[in-house]
């Protein structure tokens, strides 16, 4: 009888872990995809499309809001798109995101990301 209370208790115990583990995997996820769609959503497409890129300002806030780590961000601009992306880590866990927005075209009166 100890015995299975201590197979039980110790599967507990494993299933938690596991659930502490997703939970902590999800949040940091979330923080890498809102780092990289802030950056975008708060850029200058009008910059941009001149080579001036966004900085890691607005990516860096929602990550440490989340209270997170960015260890990773880059922008690059390719048919007609900016592209970020970012890597993130939190509560121990490491996770990475990509978002991209369109550019206008010449003489577009658009000047942010579709959505």
């Amino acid at each position: 009888m100890a015995l299975l209370a201590l197979a039980l208790l110790l599967s507990v115990g494993l299933v938690a872990r596991w659930g502490q583990a997703a939970l902590a995997s999800s949040r940091a996820q979330a923080a890498a995809d809102a780092a990289a769609l802030v950056t975008l959503a708060t850029a200058d497409v009008a910059a941009i499309q001149h080579g001036v890129m966004p900085d890691d300002a607005a990516a860096q806030s929602a990550v440490r809001d989340a209270g997170g780590a960015l260890l990773g961000f880059e922008v690059h601009v390719d048919d007609g798109a900016a592209h970020v992306e970012v890597v993130v880590e939190l509560d121990g866990q490491r996770a990475s995101a990509a978002a991209a927005a369109p550019l206008p075209q010449a003489g577009s009166a658009t000047g942010g990301p579709a959505g």
